[in-house]
């Protein structure tokens, strides 16, 4: 069984200048490395660490603080089920809260047993031709309550990749404006693995937090081929929203019909919300707290 483990400094693997331009330019080398640095990180204390993530707590609400935003909407008017959002702020200075306020948290136990949701548009689902086209990133609490919203970037990709692009991805892609993006970013995917790495590591740190989002196996497929640090960040169990929404359509199909429709934007941040939004759906109307007589 493997699992995704974060090394240690002493663990690290040494090799010449030549060989190390050669694996941080190859997607296949660089995954290859980051799997033999995860598995020479395995020890009784990090697979303890590794599984402690699927610990159930039903009284996690009553133990979270609240963070206070800076979001314009009223508190007297929120409704509780309502998520505290927080922007991530990507300049590379903080301003002074001024306020006394908090704009972002400031300690990866402010989110209890992460949920790491990301979201990949592609040219393709054949990994070993297509391409990642757009990654996005946002990080809740285990509970829905709390969440930071990250990095949402597109990845330059040639002409020549999107030209073999199938006639789904071209219509859809042309038409959210993603393919035009793609053609004027100046972001690599090494590039953009970083500043994912990056967010995931500041606000969950190496907390073996999971992998979430809609048909999710799909992205964590192609980030183990392209991504495969980022990749290496997470625990080989994922949250996956369409599986639960077909366990629902079998089981509770009355509720399921209630869940919130899809604007079906095909692009990586919109899907992530809306895989959130029908998630906490589930939570709210089918995952119900028993009441205790």
């Amino acid at each position: 069984m493997a699992l995704f483990l974060p090394c240690s400094s002493n663990s690290l693997v040494t090799t010449n200048n030549s060989n190390k331009k050669k694996t941080q330019n190859n997607p296949e080398s660089r995954a290859a490395a980051a799997t033999q640095v995860a598995a020479a990180a395995m020890s009784t204390d990090g697979l303890s660490n590794a599984f402690s993530v699927l610990d159930l707590d039903v009284d996690d609400h009553q133990s979270q603080t609240p963070i206070i935003t800076t979001d314009k909407i009223s508190r007297k008017g929120k409704k509780p089920s309502e998520t505290t959002v927080v922007k991530e702020d990507t300049k590379p200075s903080i301003k002074p809260d001024t306020l006394g306020l908090r704009s972002h948290p400031t300690t990866s136990e402010e989110y209890r047993m992460p949920l790491v949701w990301i979201d990949l548009e592609m040219t393709g689902l054949s990994i070993e031709i297509d391409r990642i086209l757009e990654i996005a990133c946002i990080i809740t609490d285990g509970n829905l309550e709390k969440s930071v919203e990250g990095p949402d970037l597109v990845i330059n990709q040639t002409k020549e990749c999107l030209d073999n692009m199938g006639e789904w991805c071209k219509e859809h892609h042309a038409a959210s404006g993603l393919t035009d993006r793609v053609l004027n970013s100046t972001i690599t995917e090494r590039e953009a693995e970083k500043q994912v790495m990056e967010f995931v590591k500041k606000h969950v740190g190496y907390n073996s937090a999971l992998l979430a989002g809609n048909s999710i196996y799909v992205d964590f497929q192609y980030l183990k081929k392209y991504m495969p640090e980022l990749a290496s960040l997470f625990s080989h169990v994922v949250v996956d929203v369409s599986s639960v929404k077909a366990l629902c359509c079998r089981w509770f199909p009355r509720d399921n019909k209630k869940a919130p429709s899809k604007e079906n934007k095909h692009r990586a941040m919109d899907d992530i919300r809306e895989s959130i939004r029908e998630l906490r759906y589930y939570k709210q109307n089918i995952f119900k707290a028993r009441s205790k007589k």
